[in-house]
């Protein structure tokens, strides 16, 4: 059983269950592109078409892996505003240009879909440079199309997490199941009688339901091992020291900071793109602090 992660065929164990893209039921990045600031690859495939597979060679992994120590520092985290990540995939598969390194899906499973070494199109930031410098990871999470009345992609007369005597679960329907088939996706803290938690972020109020307990600890564990694979990506999260608090919208710094961080803080809209939230108001971010500080 396979617990390594990959990046131009140098592994690391991070200690728990990761299903590569070259595996029975893994899933294959449909939409990968060459990082500008490497020389390992054909150049055609910096931001070009989708191409054949078999395009997709790293001439030399050894110089390439040399090259991607220099050049990735920030590892960021994304909601999919999906089922599971099955559902995730299905949904990347029809895009022309989307994509991800690594899925997380409710059960904690873990899936690298392709070489670090290669861009994906998850995060582009508001200088439009951000895939060049990140890996990405798609947290399995319906955020805010959890919730009936705000479910846009998703419609329900009811919200999508019900109160049961062990907690707010997660109604999957049967089409979105995890590898885990008798896993019940239960959120790991929850606020008040609602469930859900509500905050601010880059301007909108952004609701919804935390991540499971299996998702923080394969999180972590993932966060551990990108750090010893890519050591630029430090083992930090965003912090005001004044405050003790950590920020959910865009950093000033943004491009700079190096570690680990979310898609709403490196992209607010102000340069055109469209404004993101994720991981959201939910995401549970001194438990990362609070484990790399130990």
């Amino acid at each position: 059983m396979n617990q390594n992660i990959i990046a131009c065929e140098k592994k690391i164990d991070i200690g728990t269950r990761v299903v590569l893209w070259n595996e029975k039921d893994g899933f294959i990045c449909p939409n990968r592109r060459g990082r500008k600031t490497l020389s390992q690859h054909d150049p055609a495939l910096n931001d070009a078409p989708t191409q054949t597979p078999s395009n997709y060679k790293i001439k030399n992994t050894q110089s390439g892996y040399r090259e991607l120590i220099k050049t990735i520092h920030q590892f960021i985290l994304h909601y999919d505003v999906c089922y599971t990540s099955s559902h995730c995939h299905q949904l990347m598969l029809a895009s022309p240009f989307k994509g991800s390194h690594f899925y997380l899906d409710l059960d904690g499973t873990l899936f690298q879909t392709c070489d670090l070494y290669w861009k994906t199109n998850t995060a582009p930031a508001d200088d439009k440079k951000g895939n060049e410098r990140a890996v990405h990871v798609e947290i399995a999470n319906l955020s805010w199309e959890a919730l009936a009345r705000q479910a846009e992609y998703f419609p329900s007369k009811k919200d999508k997490y019900k109160k049961t005597g062990k907690g707010w679960k997660l109604s999957l329907p049967n089409e979105y199941k995890t590898m885990n088939n008798s896993f019940s996706a239960i959120p790991s803290r929850t606020y008040g009688e609602r469930g859900y938690f509500s905050k601010k972020i880059n301007g909108k109020m952004v609701s919804m339901w935390d991540f499971t307990e299996e998702q923080y600890e394969t999180l972590i564990k993932l966060s551990f091992g990108l750090n010893q694979l890519l050591p630029a990506i430090k083992l930090k999260v965003p912090l005001d020291k004044e405050t003790g608090r950590h920020p959910l919208d865009r950093l000033k710094n943004f491009s700079q900071f190096a570690g680990i961080l979310g898609h709403s803080h490196v992209q607010n809209g102000s340069t055109g793109l469209e404004c993101k939230y994720d991981p959201g108001s939910a995401f549970n971010w001194a438990r990362l602090h609070n484990a790399f500080k130990k």
